[in-house]
Formats: C-alpha cells, sequence, structure tokens
C-alpha cells in the first residue's frame, strides 16, 4: 500500500508538522491582540464607544483562534492520524 511506504509517511508527516507551524502561528497573533486589549481595557477606562470598538475586536480574533483550532482538528482526521484510506464498500482484513 502506497499510504504505508516509509518515503510516503515522511513525507505527510512534514506536511502536518508545516501545518501545525502554521496553524500555531496563527493563534498566536490573535492571543497577542487579546492579551492587548485585556491590558489596554484593565488600565483604562474607555468610553462606551471604544469599550464597544475593543469588545468587537476580542470577538473577532476569538472568531479566529476557533477557526484555527478547527483547521487543527480537521489535521487529526488526516493520514497519518484519521482513519485508513480505502475503496468505499470495501472491507479490511
Amino acid at each position: 500500500m502506497a499510504s504505508e511506504d516509509p518515503e510516503n509517511l515522511e513525507v505527510q508527516l512534514t506536511a502536518l508538522r508545516t501545518g501545525i507551524r502554521q496553524i500555531a502561528h496563527d493563534i498566536s497573533s490573535p492571543l497577542g491582540v487579546l492579551r492587548m486589549v485585556a491590558y489596554y481595557l484593565q488600565a483604562n477606562q474607555p468610553d462606551q464607544e471604544k469599550r464597544e470598538h475593543y469588545f468587537k475586536v476580542i470577538s473577532q480574533n476569538v472568531d479566529k483562534v476557533e477557526a484555527n483550532l478547527d483547521r487543527l482538528r480537521a489535521l487529526t482526521d488526516s493520514p497519518p492520524f484519521g482513519p485508513p484510506a480505502h475503496p468505499p464498500g470495501r472491507e479490511i482484513i
């Protein structure tokens, strides 16, 4: 089977590592924004308009983190971690 080939497995693992590294970077950025906003809100007493703006920023960045966590979860469904690839309707014995 091609998926059990050590060279193919190494290519898959390299791609997986690259994907995880990218997702980690993509999660770090919104977390930095959230940290900055939390610091600003704690250190200042912004008016209602600014508070609404910062709550919108928080919501947008939480959405980014959630989207990246979904991408990370999707990687676990891919080879080599997901179910083995085989034609539908055929049993693996």
